[in-house]
């Protein structure tokens, strides 16, 4: 704060309140749900000011649903909280007395400089310090496609009008959490089970997930679900998974490792599909899967929102799943980026956000 008149009082204080979903997924819910249970409690004041999503000096299953009210999408930013906080960097707090924390500074009679007046941001809700907070911030990275967790359904040929159960399963021992955005246009969706209700959030022609367990599930039934179309078509053509309202990732092993989830049905032969790419943002890298119904030449191109062509990738690749990498340098923009993906009669373009 320059020109700052001397020998006066002075309260100096931060505030963020947008991006609320920034850094926050269904793996914070793990580590807080575990930290709550004493399975592994956690390890900083400060993930512990993280974790009061509710703001009451406490950290209690309150504190789950409201997060997970967010990350669903029913909220769009807590009703009891900001997205961030900004605590005295000098305050002396440690995991026994954690909200014993001051959010301001208080200059007495200024009369010089004062350059150490320091505060530690803090996104509510990000425990496991995921957040972008600027443009040095790397990205959360989501393990190889090889990892990824394939959510499995049974495609058949709807009739209008027709009520049908959807399955949706898949064969990993290893799955402790995920979330994702399933968009279900032409289908209307008339009850889920298998999932408690605050695990799904309904919105039109889509609904949200955010499911987690203290230990790996151990069903390979994940959810089914009750729909009813409204025309005629295959259920793969009414189903597609997303990241529109809710990020599509997977926690996985020990580790939790975070890895990309994909919708497949169950037919033998694949089908054409670009997906959504994983992380988005990203200011790093990022990942584009795609399906081909069988190997040949494909071109994934990149482009502005006027148009101008940024990166164009070719190249022969095989029948079913493929991934791209493309990295901010491939850009050479930041913000939106629209990418189209091509192969024979087939067309499919989606877009991603390139952070500065």
């Amino acid at each position: 704060f320059n020109n700052t008149p001397f020998y006066a009082d002075y309260e100096v204080r931060g505030e963020k309140n947008d991006d609320y979903l920034n850094g926050v997924s269904t793996l914070d819910l793990l580590m807080i749900q575990r930290h709550i249970l004493g399975q592994e409690v956690l390890d900083s004041p400060y993930k512990m000011i993280a974790a009061d999503v509710n703001g009451d000096n406490s950290i209690t299953a309150v504190d789950l649903i409201e997060l997970r009210k967010l990350i669903l999408g029913i909220y769009n930013e807590l009703p009891n909280n900001g997205s961030w906080k900004f605590i005295n960097a000098d305050n002396a707090l440690s995991i026994n007395s954690p909200w014993t924390y001051s959010e301001r500074r208080s200059i007495q009679d200024l009369a010089a400089d004062m350059m150490d007046e320091d505060f530690v941001g803090v996104k509510i809700g990000d425990v496991n310090n995921s957040v972008v907070a600027n443009a040095t911030t790397p990205s959360t990275e989501v393990s190889k496609a090889t990892d990824a967790v394939e959510i499995s359904f049974e495609d058949v040929s709807l009739k209008k009008d027709e009520t049908i159960e959807i399955s949706l399963t898949t064969d990993r021992n290893d799955l402790y959490g995920y979330q994702f955005t399933l968009n279900t246009p032409g289908m209307e969706l008339l009850e889920v089970k298998g999932i408690n209700a605050e695990n799904i959030a309904v919105f039109e022609d889509k609904l949200t997930v955010s499911y987690n367990e203290t230990n790996a599930l151990n069903s390979g039934n994940l959810m089914t679900l009750v729909m009813k179309a409204k025309a005629d078509a295959m259920a793969s053509e009414l189903l597609d998974m997303g990241s529109e309202v809710t990020r599509a990732e997977a926690y996985v092993g020990q580790n939790l490792d975070v890895v990309s989830v994909d919708l497949r049905n169950g037919v033998t032969q694949s089908d054409f599909a670009l997906y959504q790419n994983e992380p988005n943002p990203f200011n790093e890298y990022t990942v584009i899967g795609f399906e081909l119904p069988e190997a040949g030449q494909a071109t994934i191109s990149m482009f502005d929102v006027t148009g101008r062509v940024l990166n164009v990738v070719q190249g022969q690749f095989a029948e079913g799943y493929n991934t791209i990498k493309v990295t901010k340098e491939d850009i050479g923009v930041s913000g939106m980026v629209y990418y189209k993906l091509q192969s024979g009669e087939h067309t499919a373009v989606r877009h991603f956000i390139v952070l500065n």
